[in-house]
């Protein structure tokens, strides 16, 4: 999704998930508004405290998002509009939004911009943003997919008042850094799919929006979720997929993986590919390299894999693969 003008990126099809997107594009600027000239965002910011302003921007595009931290040292009333048909929310570091659409703020709040009538803040002289946007259409679908019932008037800013939507907004944070500044994360189809189940987990966050499924229909979803992990071990199945093919909303699916597991089933699906890659290790053809049987478990970028594998197994895959017998 393009998030700056002229971009040469090209996505590729969405048939082939295992590329990256876009890399980092990092810019420094004398004024936030010279951002304006680089993205179709339309920006206003007015600098409130006399002196130089310095502006740090980092932005990451992927096929249906964009990500972004801002960075500003002077006090700012941040004023202005999302492109159309994107839909746009922010987290900023704690204390640094002392405003927003008119409503006082003194804690961790996750924002809205809206598309009509844009978005209107005040942020300290220490204000580091972060943000993520979505094509609207593509995370209306997501969401209808995944069980999510979502309203068409989100409030312009949603205040966080429990400890687990904290912790949600925290995770969220993560990912979004991660994306930008991790040069082992890929910024594919599947961190595009996380991102947009962060932001509903939040949206929604709520007795309203609590599962409400019974222990037989967990069960069930969570044997049919199981099989069709089996039988996609080299493809993995995208998160939307996987809920519509198991007949289950994400709520469902996530209550009752960690109900018998312990973890939800991204983390089991994640697992499961692994132990098939390590029993894979240990049996190696002489002739047949690590990377291929990686690419065999679905697992496409390297410098992600063996973080991955080495945080669970304790060591990397050629440890692993000394061991033959």
């Amino acid at each position: 999704m393009k998030h700056i003008k002229n971009s040469p990126h090209v996505f590729p099809g969405e048939e082939n998930s295992v590329q990256t997107f876009s890399a980092t594009e990092q810019f420094e600027l004398s004024h936030p508004n010279e951002f304006g000239a680089l993205s179709p965002w339309e920006l206003d910011f007015r600098q409130l405290d006399a002196g130089a302003m310095s502006t740090k921007i980092a932005v990451r595009e992927g096929r249906n998002s964009s990500i972004l931290n801002i960075a500003t040292d002077r006090p700012v009333h941040q004023r202005g509009a999302c492109p159309n048909g994107v839909v746009t929310f922010g987290i900023a570091n704690g204390g640094t939004v002392m405003n927003w659409q008119g409503q006082e703020l003194d804690r961790d709040a996750f924002l809205t911009f809206g598309n009509n009538d844009g978005f209107d803040g005040v942020t300290t002289e220490a204000f580091v943003g972060h943000v993520v946007s979505f094509d609207t259409a593509a995370f209306s679908s997501f969401a209808g997919a995944c069980g999510y019932q979502t309203s068409g008037e989100e409030p312009a800013t949603r205040v966080l008042q429990s400890e687990q939507s904290s912790r949600r907004m925290a995770g969220l944070k993560r990912r979004l850094v991660g994306a930008l500044f991790d040069p082992h994360m890929p910024y594919d189809m599947e961190l595009e799919a996380s991102l947009m189940l962060d932001v509903l987990s939040i949206l929604t966050d709520g007795e309203l929006h609590e599962d409400k499924s019974d222990a037989q229909l967990r069960n069930r979803a969570v044997t049919r979720a199981i099989d069709l992990m089996h039988a996609h071990i080299s493809d993995p199945l995208p998160i939307k997929e996987l809920c519509r093919s198991s007949e289950a909303s994400w709520r469902t699916l996530d209550r009752g993986f960690k109900d018998r597991f312990g973890c939800g089933p991204k983390a089991y699906y994640v697992r499961l590919r692994l132990t098939q890659v390590r029993l894979g290790l240990l049996a190696r053809a002489p002739s047949e390299l690590i990377a291929e049987i990686a690419n065999r478990h679905g697992f496409w970028h390297m410098g992600q894999f063996a973080d991955v594998y080495r945080r669970f197994f304790g060591e990397l895959p050629s440890e692993t693969n000394s061991k033959q017998k």
